[in-house]
């Protein structure tokens, strides 16, 4: 195929791009691909869980010490109350019974006060645990932003370098013989499509090239484009 010397030139330009194209889409695949961001989403989503449970058990210990507290509060204003009245029977056989109250009372009240310092601690327990959670919860908030930030960051710079080839590759085609342009993007369909001879190599397969080959692509007019035997692309003898 007949090509001048500027278009052959042009051609090895045009692959170079071609190239940078499918390294680029490669690049934005790999990077969609990553599972960093899928990793510290569901260790996110966990810690929201975690979150969550930590809060129920934090309402649900404080209510429950709410309750001790109004328990313990009428024990105690039983208590007095008794305490009152024993003070003022006159009453052997009241003042007996109300004595066995008052033990009765004493002994619930202790119970009480037991049950309210084991809510206490547990309480504090589970207020420590909330507040790690929620630390943790927000650190991993604060690196799921930053990763997707960097995603968007990197995809953005590859939209970039994609634009910029294809707009350099559009120019190239604009300005080489169509008719060679067409029968580039057909050998582009199959594979590297343009290879600068090198000595005896192809530059676009790397396989070398036979003595009497290259004496017949050697032949060949200098506008007359040759093949590589191996590969069939097109080869430029610079």
């Amino acid at each position: 195929m007949k090509a001048n010397l500027q278009d052959q030139k042009s051609l090895l330009e045009l692959v170079q791009l071609d190239l940078g194209l499918v390294r680029n889409a490669t690049d934005k695949a790999r990077l969609m691909a990553a599972t960093e961001i899928e990793t510290s989403s569901a260790a996110a989503l966990l810690l929201s869980d975690q979150l969550i449970d930590a809060r129920n058990r934090v309402g649900d210990l404080e209510l429950d010490l709410k309750r001790s507290e109004s328990d313990l509060e009428l024990v105690e204003n039983r208590i007095a109350k008794d305490k009152e009245r024993l003070a003022t029977t006159s009453s052997p056989k009241d003042a007996q019974g109300i004595e066995h109250e008052l033990t009765s009372l004493a002994k619930r009240k202790s119970e009480l006060e037991d049950a309210e310092l084991g809510i206490m601690e547990e309480l504090d327990a589970v207020r420590k645990d909330l507040s790690a959670v929620t630390e943790a919860k927000l650190a991993a908030d604060s690196m799921l932003t930053k990763l997707r930030e960097q995603l968007s960051k990197d995809a953005s710079a590859l939209e970039t370098i994609n634009f910029e080839l294809s707009e350099a590759r559009q120019r190239i085609i604009a300005i080489i013989d169509a008719d060679l342009a067409t029968a580039y993007q057909r050998k582009a369909e199959r594979g590297v499509a343009v290879g600068s001879l090198s000595g005896r190599e192809c530059g676009a397969c790397r396989l070398s090239i036979t003595a009497t080959n290259l004496e017949e692509i050697s032949a060949l007019p200098a506008d007359e484009i040759a093949e590589c035997p191996n590969c069939q692309a097109y080869l430029v003898r610079l």
